[in-house]
């Protein structure tokens, strides 16, 4: 797993222990951090903090599962009282105490969170060998494939919305099958556990919010839902 340069301390791991689902696809909905997506097995739960862009820790929970030798993980960046967080900062300077600063560290998340993956996969041997941009349920982020160094791929999506960044990372061996269907299972939801789908105009702006009841877990998948 990518361990981000901005990455601080751990504050507590928990383990879901649920044998009884260990042999079913697990979609895991999660009302708290908003998402819903598709582990192999119910993941462990390890809470953090990561600095911003702008040098802020924020807290963040990293979602982690394993099923033979591929691994996925969803890391949530929880933005939601990033006002607050950027006016109680101890270094505070002229640049950084606009009333809106906390806003572009924000939008910055998305591009700052792809440099720190760039930098970490060169520095231990790496490629990036594909950048791109792409959008769940027209929620715009970016994609990349890496090649590390013993030869494994890793396929990661970033996402940013309502305030909160969703980091999605799968790898799996050298001629393994592409896990790229990770970050494409990822569905964004309300407060409510609703889906929410959205339509943005040529300029990115969104112009229509759609928001309907998720759809019948797939056959072989297990819908567990959490707080």
């Amino acid at each position: 797993m990518i361990r981000l340069n901005s990455f601080v301390s751990v504050t507590l791991l928990t383990i879901i222990s649920m044998p009884c689902l260990a042999q079913d696809w697990i979609e895991y909905v999660h009302k708290t951090d908003r998402f819903a997506v598709t582990f192999p097995s119910m993941p462990e739960i390890e809470e953090t903090e990561i600095e911003s862009a702008h040098g802020v820790p924020f807290p963040a929970r990293i979602y982690s599962s394993q099923r033979g030798q591929t691994s996925f993980s969803l890391t949530v960046v929880d933005y939601t009282d990033a006002e607050e967080r950027h006016r109680a900062r101890p270094d505070q300077t002229d640049a950084s105490s606009g009333a809106n600063f906390w806003v572009m560290d924000i939008r910055a998340s998305l591009a700052h969170t792809a440099q720190m993956i760039r930098l970490q996969t060169r520095a231990m041997g790496g490629e990036v060998t594909y950048e791109g941009w792409a959008d769940i349920d027209k929620v715009e982020g970016h994609q990349m494939h890496l090649i590390n160094a013993d030869q494994s791929r890793t396929y990661i999506g970033i996402h940013l919305n309502n305030r909160r960044l969703y980091f999605l990372e799968a790898t799996a061996p050298q001629n393994y099958p592409p896990v790229a269907w990770f970050q494409q299972s990822l569905q964004f939801i309300n407060e409510e556990g609703m889906r929410i789908r959205y339509m943005f105009d040529a300029d990115g702006q969104r112009i229509n919010t759609r928001i309907t009841p998720l759809a019948e877990a797939l056959e072989g998948t297990m819908r567990v839902l959490a707080e």
